[in-house]
């Protein structure tokens, strides 16, 4: 058995404002601290297993009724019957989250969720994989902004299955055609039962390499059960692409599409558009900074006519520097923006931020 230590360090430092979309500020120093542990296993030269475990507590100095623990599980088997490969999974997890997207303040939910899939052909260049996730989510129950009630427009079973086509190319890089369909089912309010179907092109590169991560586009088609919901479709997709030139210099660049409910209103939902990218430069051999940009949209729009409500846009900007700390990991310190602007709500909002950090690699 391998065992591995798991730390997090993350939001440690000073914000102007704990909240978004409120012009006034509420600054606070805040930080996010776990330690947890992997455990890797082989079992009759067959089975590989997995399991980690992190357990961590959100930190507010002044706003002490935030103060919060979380907590992230996960287990995987892997293995193999002639030409398949074979993985299965369960993963847990009950978050306190620090305000994103719509939610302005932060929220806490929990998430449970069970995996398979299966590669057919294992050894081909041009093989197939089937896949399942299993998904709950379930939100706390306590009022939301005063008026809102997450656990009833949030919580529901989200059940996907689908299809992928993997061709090989130049050894380690794959090219697939994906298709997924996914039920999701409302707990309290089934009049937001949707069924959504994706087909999208993908690419994965080789984890060491000049070129590294992966993408995917597609085409995704939302079919509300509710008759009076009417069908909608957007592009889906994400992307990670990190490019390192002469060892020094690593470019990197960033899309998220999506769409999700809002908890606002039963007919409301949003496409979340996304595009970032930066630059980081290692200025020595124990020591590097860096630089990115994000920028996105959320439009929120209605399944009674899909006309648009509104229309919000998210900035961010980060600097940093980073040290090895200890292993494959670094220390870094960080100077973060984030500005907010809502046509409708007529805002336009900055908050800052300064802090420390740990990351994974350096």
């Amino acid at each position: 058995m391998y065992l591995t230590p798991l730390l997090l360090l993350e939001n440690i430092g000073y914000t102007s404002s704990i909240y978004t979309y409120q012009e006034e500020q509420y600054p606070d120093w805040t930080g996010d601290i776990g330690v947890g542990l992997r455990a890797s296993a082989i079992a009759a030269n067959r089975f590989i297993l997995q399991a980690e475990d992190l357990p961590s507590y959100s930190f507010y100095l002044e706003n002490k009724n935030l103060r919060s623990w979380s907590n992230r599980f996960s287990s995987t088997v892997y293995s193999y019957v002639g030409p398949f490969n074979l993985k299965a999974g369960y993963a847990q997890d009950n978050l306190s989250q620090r305000p994103q997207l719509e939610f302005s303040r932060p929220y806490r939910y929990t998430s449970s969720e069970w995996s398979g899939a299966t590669d057919i052909g294992r050894s081909s260049r041009l093989f197939l994989t089937a896949y399942f996730t299993l998904t709950k989510l379930a939100y706390e129950e306590d009022s939301y902004l005063g008026s809102y009630n997450l656990a009833k427009t949030l919580n529901h079973r989200r059940n996907t299955f689908g299809l992928r086509l993997n061709q090989r190319i130049f050894t380690s890089t794959i090219i697939y055609l994906n298709y997924s369909m996914s039920d999701y089912v409302f707990e309290s309010l089934s009049s937001r039962d949707t069924r959504t179907q994706t087909m999208g092109l993908g690419v994965e590169f080789p984890e060491i390499g000049i070129l590294q991560g992966s993408f995917q586009i597609g085409y995704s088609r939302f079919s509300p059960k509710n008759p009076r919901f009417k069908p909608t479709d957007s592009l889906s997709g994400r992307g990670d692409i990190h490019i390192t030139l002469m060892e020094r210099l690593r470019l990197f660049g960033s899309y998220s599409l999506g769409t999700s409910f809002s908890y606002s209103a039963i007919d409301l939902f949003y496409s979340n558009n996304m595009f970032g990218g930066g630059v980081e430069v290692y200025l020595t051999r124990f020591l590097k900074g860096g630089a990115s940009y994000q920028d996105g949209r959320m439009k929120y729009r209605s399944f009674l006519d899909l006309e648009l409500q509104r229309s919000d846009r998210i900035r961010s900007q980060r600097y940093y520097l980073a040290i090895p700390f200890f292993g494959n990991t670094s220390l870094g310190f960080s100077y973060n923006t984030y500005r907010l602007t809502s046509d409708a709500l007529g805002l336009d909002y900055t908050r800052d931020y300064w802090g420390g950090f740990l990351s994974y690699g350096f």
